[in-house]
């Protein structure tokens, strides 16, 4: 239980201690919000994507099984989605919001730190997998979803390819298997604009919240949160032992799952303006929350 502990301490709280700065922040000082937001959009976030994508060794065949496991438990996750919509009534744009959340977990700046120190480092390489494909999935099929909730098929496809994190996914896989590496000092400058992606994320998730204190949809914001933490980490078992997968792997990709709503789904709400201010809720809340059910998670995983 000290290693539990131990994750609140240094990787929950300095999570929660950012976005409260960021609510301070913007309180006080009144910046822009979609200024700070597009910075980070079109800037950090495909730094921190392609630097990953470029240092991450992988095999084929372990790509595979991720691929399939993330991709089984993200259409499940749509799925429920779309049936707790049918008595509640939601509009499409509130059942997208609800779906990303559900589907996509914080699997870099929260998802990495954590498997590390519960699981150890030979899980970390299976959460960078986990991350890459998450970045590719969320800067593509989650783009063209939260797009087309509000605008024709033809402006999805223009939206979705004016985003910078597409061309740096593609890059990041591409270049390795055309044997092309970047300069030396390209390299560094993206990894120091990748290594600002966690705090400026979440200070301008703390930003948006201050602007946006109201709970647009308190029923979208309780599915979001009930199946991002519990319906999640509780699939992704069914898939593991459906596709046969143990050990280290099957841990990696279940903790993982436990993780909260990606920051990127606010960020990408609050750039598109598709429910920002229940997008941002949901990553606040789930955030706050996965100190008790990443915890429980955790300890099952390692009694």
């Amino acid at each position: 239980m000290f290693a539990l502990g131990q994750l609140f301490w240094e990787r929950v709280l300095p999570v929660l201690l950012l976005i409260t700065l960021g609510y301070l922040f913007q309180r006080r000082m009144r910046v822009d919000a979609v200024t700070l937001n597009r910075v980070n959009l079109f800037l950090f976030v495909p730094a921190l994507a392609l630097v990953r994508l470029l240092e991450t060794p992988f095999s084929a065949s372990v790509l595979g099984k991720i691929a399939l496991a993330v991709s089984l438990n993200m259409a499940v996750l749509y799925a429920l989605s779309w049936l707790l919509a049918i008595p509640m009534g939601w509009q499409r744009a509130t059942v997208t919001t609800v779906a990303l959340a559900a589907m996509f977990g914080n699997a870099g700046n929260y998802g990495l730190p954590l498997v590390e120190l519960v699981l150890g480092r030979q899980a970390v390489s299976y959460q960078a997998l986990v991350f890459v494909l998450n970045n590719l999935l969320f800067f593509t099929v989650g783009v063209a979803l939260m797009a087309r909730s509000r605008q024709s098929l033809t402006a999805t496809v223009r939206q979705v390819f004016s985003l910078p994190p597409v061309y740096a996914v593609m890059a990041g896989l591409l270049l390795p298997i055309w044997g092309v590496s970047l300069p030396i000092p390209v390299m560094t400058a993206l990894r120091y604009l990748g290594d600002g992606l966690i705090p400026v994320a979440l200070i301008s998730l703390g930003a948006q919240l201050a602007e946006r204190t109201e709970i647009d949809d308190g029923a979208a914001l309780a599915a979001a949160t009930c199946l991002r933490l519990i319906a999640s980490p509780i699939v992704m078992v069914g898939v593991v032992h459906l596709l046969g997968i143990s050990g280290t792997l099957a841990k990696t990709l279940i903790l993982g799952a436990a993780a909260p709503a990606a920051v990127n789904t606010a960020v990408l709400a609050i750039e598109l303006q598709v429910n920002p201010s229940s997008a941002s809720a949901i990553v606040l809340v789930t955030t706050l929350l996965s100190a008790l059910t990443v915890t429980l998670t955790a300890f099952w995983l390692v009694r």
